[in-house]
């Protein structure tokens, strides 16, 4: 083999090492069901923007998942994803940085289509929360269609999750 085949291989070496760091260093923040999480949700999709500063100041992550229809509530053994069927239970994912006062955390279905809340704000959750992980489940209460989970803390929409129904 000669110098000039060798440092040619080499080349083609290197540049396919640089090529896959960028390929692995690029691609998406998101699970392996595709489903959203509050960093790689589209903006543009959303009927309202989340207030980031102060999702940050108290969350890191927050996502929908689900339980297989006839399942115990287990945290291990929900699944992560923005598609539920019916009989599944809905359940949300927050891991929160600081406490968050009682109180204050309050959520709402937003129905896509019909561009209005499915499921209002009700009263806000009555316990302190946080820091760490708070996993919640219950039966899925909306029937088939597009619809966005929206978190509030106080009056501030902190995270917007869009999810479907089928």
């Amino acid at each position: 083999m000669t110098n000039k085949l060798l440092y040619i291989i080499i080349v083609l070496l290197v540049l396919i090492i640089i090529g896959g760091g960028v390929f692995f260093f690029t691609k998406k923040s998101a699970d392996e069901n595709g489903a959203p999480t509050a960093e790689n949700t589209t903006e543009a999709n959303l009927s309202e923007q989340p207030n980031q500063a102060k999702f940050n100041e108290y969350f890191t992550n927050a996502f929908i998942a689900k339980l297989p229809v006839g399942a115990e509530f287990n945290p291990r053994k929900i699944i992560k994803t923005n598609v539920l069927a019916a009989g599944e239970q809905f359940c949300t994912s927050m891991d929160m940085k600081k406490q968050i006062p009682a109180s204050t955390l309050s959520s709402a279905i937003y129905d896509v289509n019909a561009k209005q809340d499915t499921q209002s704000r009700g009263g806000a959750f009555p316990q302190a929360l946080g820091p760490g992980n708070s996993i919640g489940c219950e039966p899925l209460s909306v029937p088939a269609g597009k619809y966005e989970y929206k978190i509030y803390l106080n009056d501030d929409l902190v995270i917007n999750l869009p999810f479907e129904v089928k």
